[in-house]
C-alpha cells in the first residue's frame, strides 16, 4: 500500500483562510486569561491594604486613576442630591435595571467623586423612573476604586439638561459631568462597599468571567484548528493498494 499526497486547490485555500483565524482566536483567549489573572491578583493585593483617605488636598489633576485601580478608598462629605445618573441596561439576576451613580462632594473642597451606589430595578415602563432617596447629610463613605475601560464611559454632553435629573444615560463621560456640575471630577468611580446603607444592590464583578473560562475557550479554538488540519490531510492523502505480481 502506497501513500500519495495530492494537493487540491479548494482545501488549500480553505485551510489558509480558516487556520490562521482559529489560531489567532485561541491566542487571543490566552491573552485575555492572562490579563484577567493579573487583574484578579492586583485586586486581591489591594483589597488587603488599608483604605486611602481622599481629602481636599488630593487634586483631580494629580490623581492617576490607573495607579489606584481597585484600591480601598475612604472619603468624607455629602451627596449632591440634585444630580444622579442612571446607567442603563444593567442586569442583576436576569432582571433589567440601572446603576445609580451620584456625585459626592468632597469635604472642604470643590472636587467631586462619582459614587456607584449599586443596582436598582427598572419599572415596567421606560417612562417611569425608579424611585430612590439620597441623604443630604454629611457622611463618610468607603469603597473600591474602579477605573472603567477606555470609551466605556461616554455620553454626549448636549443630551443632559439640569432639569432632567435623575437622567438615564448609557454611560458617563467624566469631562461632560465636570462641565455639567461645574466642578472638578476625579477620573474614577467609587464602588460603594456592600454594608453602606446609602447604596442598593452591590454585587461587584472584578472580571466578567474567570481566567479558566478564557483558557477553555482557547482550547476549543485550538481543537478546531487541529480538526481543520486533519481534514486538510485527509483530503490530500490518498491510499493506493499495489497488486501483487
Amino acid at each position: 500500500m502506497a501513500l500519495h499526497f495530492k494537493i487540491k486547490l479548494a482545501p488549500v485555500v480553505a485551510t489558509a483562510i480558516v487556520l490562521p483565524i482559529l489560531m489567532s482566536l485561541g491566542f487571543w483567549q490566552l491573552d485575555r486569561a492572562e490579563i484577567k489573572q493579573q487583574t484578579l491578583a492586583r485586586y486581591e493585593a489591594r483589597a488587603n491594604q488599608s483604605a486611602m483617605h481622599l481629602t481636599a488636598s488630593d487634586s483631580v489633576a494629580n490623581m492617576q486613576a490607573a495607579d489606584i485601580q481597585y484600591a480601598q478608598l475612604q472619603v468624607s462629605g455629602r451627596y449632591d442630591t440634585a444630580h444622579s445618573f442612571l446607567i442603563d441596561n444593567r442586569v442583576h439576576q436576569s432582571k433589567v435595571g440601572f446603576y445609580v451613580v451620584t456625585p459626592f462632594l468632597v469635604e472642604n473642597s470643590k472636587n467631586v467623586i462619582l459614587v456607584n451606589r449599586g443596582w436598582i430595578k427598572a419599572k415596567q415602563y421606560r417612562t417611569e423612573l425608579p424611585e430612590f432617596s439620597t441623604s443630604p447629610e454629611k457622611i463618610s463613605l468607603k469603597g473600591t476604586v474602579y477605573v472603567p475601560s477606555k470609551n466605556f464611559f461616554s455620553v454626549e454632553n448636549g443630551k443632559i439638561k439640569p432639569q432632567n435629573f435623575p437622567v438615564i444615560v448609557q454611560n458617563i463621560d467624566f469631562v461632560a459631568v465636570a462641565e455639567i456640575l461645574n466642578r472638578d471630577v476625579y477620573p474614577f468611580v467609587l464602588r460603594l462597599e456592600p454594608k453602606n446603607k446609602t447604596g442598593f444592590v452591590r454585587d461587584w464583578k472584578v472580571v466578567t468571567s474567570s481566567p479558566q473560562k478564557s483558557q477553555s475557550y482557547a482550547a476549543q479554538w485550538f481543537t478546531m484548528a487541529l480538526v481543520v488540519v486533519l481534514l486538510f490531510l485527509k483530503s490530500s492523502i490518498k491510499y493506493n493498494r499495489e497488486k501483487a505480481v
